[in-house]
């Protein structure tokens, strides 16, 4: 069984065809997995809440319940929408494989900026890697999955990296600095959270985002959430899930 996360109701109905889920945005139950119909194996649908301790909290809500009725999980898809460092690059709409997921809050900060390696405890380590303030996710491939049809031009497999924060970016400051210490192309709330659950319990994570908005102050012309969630739809055909 596959787990599909993502941070909010919305984000969740648009990205599950209609049928796959028997719930409305408004009854949607946060962090407790319910069943989803997902390709011929089958899976389960958990809306975590925004932010990085909601993310956290509601995979080990949703991990725990699976593993007490025995739902056997072979991984975790992560879907939701992001904020792009450069609209040119990474347009709005634009769908997006993330294969490197970054907390660039942890670690030790010196009055300018945060080194996680500069910290004498990593978060976690399982004697092969240790966990500070990056991730490396999986592909498509890794999970069994092929990309097809004209989700799959769509999407691509190249991949980008994501940064992880609990503050959206908000000042033309905050977004230099981050784009020149992590060169990253979006910013999320939820997938390094995501991610290290999904690591912790030795599952291989997928997440792909899709572009809402501009990192930082933006105008009108430079965001559209609902067209951002039109095409989280076309995540799961691409995939052959459904």
């Amino acid at each position: 069984m596959i787990l599909l996360c993502a941070a909010t109701a919305a984000e969740m109905l648009a990205a599950v065809p209609a049928g796959g889920l028997s719930y409305t945005e408004a009854d949607f139950p946060l962090l407790k997995p319910v069943p989803l119909r997902l390709g011929k194996e089958g899976g389960v649908a958990c809306v975590t809440g925004v932010g990085p301790i909601n993310a956290a909290l509601g995979m080990g809500i949703a991990l725990a319940q699976c593993a007490a009725a025995g739902q056997q999980l072979r991984a975790v898809i992560n879907v939701g929408l992001a904020g792009s460092f450069d609209l040119g690059r990474w347009p709005l709409g634009s769908l997006h494989v993330v294969r490197e997921e970054i907390w660039p809050e942890y670690g030790l900060h010196d009055g300018r900026q945060v080194v996680a390696q500069a910290f004498g405890y990593p978060q976690w380590s399982d004697g092969k890697q240790e966990v500070r303030d990056r991730l490396t996710l999986a592909g498509p491939a890794e999970l069994g999955l092929t990309l097809r049809g004209a989700g799959a031009a769509a999407i691509g497999e190249a991949g980008v990296r994501s940064l992880t924060v609990a503050g959206v970016s908000a000042s033309v400051l905050r977004v230099q600095h981050l784009r020149q210490q992590y060169g990253a192309a979006l910013e999320n709330m939820e997938g390094f959270a995501v991610a290290y659950a999904a690591a912790r319990a030795g599952l291989p994570c997928l997440e792909i985002r899709s572009v809402s908005n501009k990192v930082g102050p933006r105008t009108a012309e430079e965001k559209d959430f609902p067209g951002a969630l039109r095409q989280l739809g076309r995540i799961l055909p691409a995939l052959n899930l459904v």
